[in-house]
């Protein structure tokens, strides 16, 4: 596949009608794709290209393809943003359009750095409640922003004792929590859900460990400091603060999201991580920053999302 020579918008166009008349792709011709995106970026840069021609390049491959494809649910925002509930899901368990080229591009969809950051980011909950709960003592967890609640699901499903965590959800989409309540009926009594902005949200009780990723991603400084010092007024005394963001160093996706998927996110690198913590009124001995344990594992992978943890 000969994608990579587009030195201008027409350029593209033939690039793009020759993918689509390809039908199907496999993982051989990822780098080219790749390689035709980042000429994108850089024609955007330098000005050569403006926003009528990116929209003609989101829309190319027609609504029937917006309509069943992961990169379409992020362009068409059926629920007010990209990373929606179903979307996050669908990202954890996949999507199967029957088009195959539709399912070609969902595949080169997931195989990106940030589903992969998005997936390995529930395994990492679940270790870090599994790890709380070996001290013994019941678990008091508040999920913000909870989405679909798969990874409660998994979660729920590996512990025994089932009453030593009890998890409040607060999510502000309706349509989340009743995906989401369907999803873990079994855990009812476990699981409640509220209903609100996190922004209008208040509570006097106080739990264990606050989690929070996908969330801090669309603040800005300003909105992030605020919330975060919200959090450590309803943690307890011994408890944990966890927050995930995008790394600012290292997300190979991003050009992809913002060109073709119009989803845009703040990225932080580990430092500005620790300085907005400050900024919130934490102290320097409570912070330090997390990663995923599979880019912990390898030497020549950049960390994809950081944890800011906070111990109180």
């Amino acid at each position: 596949m000969q994608v990579a020579t587009a030195t201008n918008f027409p350029d593209i166009l033939q690039q793009l009608e020759f993918i689509k008349q390809k039908g199907s792709f496999d993982a051989q011709y990822y780098p080219a794709i790749d390689d035709m995106i980042a000429i994108i970026s850089n024609l955007k840069k330098q000005g050569e290209i403006g926003d009528n021609e990116i929209a003609e390049i989101r829309k190319f491959f027609g609504q029937d393809f917006l309509e069943n494809t992961l990169h379409g649910m992020a362009l068409l925002k059926k629920y007010g943003y990209a990373g929606d509930f179903l979307m996050i899901d669908k990202i954890y368990t996949g999507n199967a359009p029957e088009h195959p080229f539709h399912q070609s591009w969902d595949k080169y969809f997931q195989e990106h750095a940030a589903p992969k950051a998005v997936r390995n980011r529930k395994t990492y909950f679940k270790n870090l409640i599994h790890k709380k709960m070996q001290t013994g003592l019941p678990v008091n967890l508040l999920n913000v922003a909870s989405g679909p609640a798969r990874d409660l699901l998994e979660l729920y499903n590996e512990i025994e004792n089932k009453n030593i965590i009890t998890t409040t959800c607060v999510e502000m989409d309706t349509h989340a929590i009743t995906y989401a309540q369907t999803l873990i009926k079994e855990y009812a009594a476990q699981i409640k859900f509220i209903n609100k902005n996190i922004f209008k949200f208040d509570t006097e009780e106080k739990f264990s460990i606050i989690w929070s990723a996908g969330l801090f991603d669309y603040f800005d400084d300003k909105a992030f400091v605020y919330v975060l010092k919200k959090f450590g007024n309803w943690v307890a005394p011994g408890g944990e603060i966890v927050v995930g963001n995008f790394n600012h160093k290292h997300n190979p996706t991003r050009e992809y999201m913002e060109l073709f998927g119009d989803w845009y996110l703040h990225h932080r690198t580990a430092g500005q991580l620790i300085d907005l913590a400050l900024d919130a009124g934490f102290t320097a001995n409570q912070l330090s920053v997390d990663n995923e344990e599979e880019n912990v594992k390898s030497n020549k992978t950049p960390r994809d999302e950081p944890y800011l943890l906070l111990n109180i």
